[in-house]
C-alpha cells in the first residue's frame, strides 16, 4: 500500500486527527497528511526535530522487545495536542496528531482508544478489521 494511501485512509478514520506522518527510523520524513484547515503549532524544523526524537525513543523501546514483546504504540500527551506512534513493519514508524479539543459529530467519531484501534486496524492489513 502507498505511504500517501495509507495516511488518507487514517485520516479518513476520524475528523479528530488532524496530521498523519510516515518517517523511517530516523524519523526522516517520508509522506505527510493534514487536515485540510489545521494550522500546525510547530515550524517544519521544529517538527523534524520531535520526530527524530520520537524515532529515537521508539528504537530504545524496541531493544526490550525480546523482554515484553513487540510494541503497538506509544502515546505523547500535551496540553494541545496528543502524539501516538505505531511502527509500520520494521523499516517505518508513523506518527498521528490528534487534538485536544475534540470534534463529536457523529456517533464514529470517538477518543485516543478508538483512533488507536481504528489505526491498528488499518496497519493489520485485514479488510475485515478497518
Amino acid at each position: 500500500m502507498a505511504f500517501e494511501n495509507l495516511l488518507q485512509r487514517i485520516m479518513d478514520s476520524d475528523v479528530n486527527i488532524r496530521h498523519s506522518i510516515v518517517t523511517d527510523l530516523e524519523g526522516n520524513i517520508i509522506a505527510v497528511n493534514h487536515r485540510e484547515g489545521i494550522t500546525n503549532y510547530l515550524s517544519t524544523e521544529e517538527t523534524a526535530a520531535s520526530l527524530k526524537r520520537a524515532a529515537s525513543a521508539w528504537k530504545a523501546r524496541k531493544q526490550l522487545s525480546p523482554k515484553i514483546g513487540r510494541g503497538l504504540y506509544a502515546v505523547a500527551a500535551f496540553e494541545k495536542i496528543t502524539r501516538i506512534t505505531f511502527p509500520l513493519e520494521d523499516t517505518n514508524l508513523i506518527f498521528v496528531s490528534l487534538g485536544s479539543d475534540t470534534i463529536r459529530m457523529d456517533l464514529h467519531e470517538g477518543g485516543q482508544k478508538q483512533i488507536i484501534e481504528h489505526v491498528l486496524n488499518i496497519l493489520s492489513g485485514d479488510p475485515t478489521k478497518a
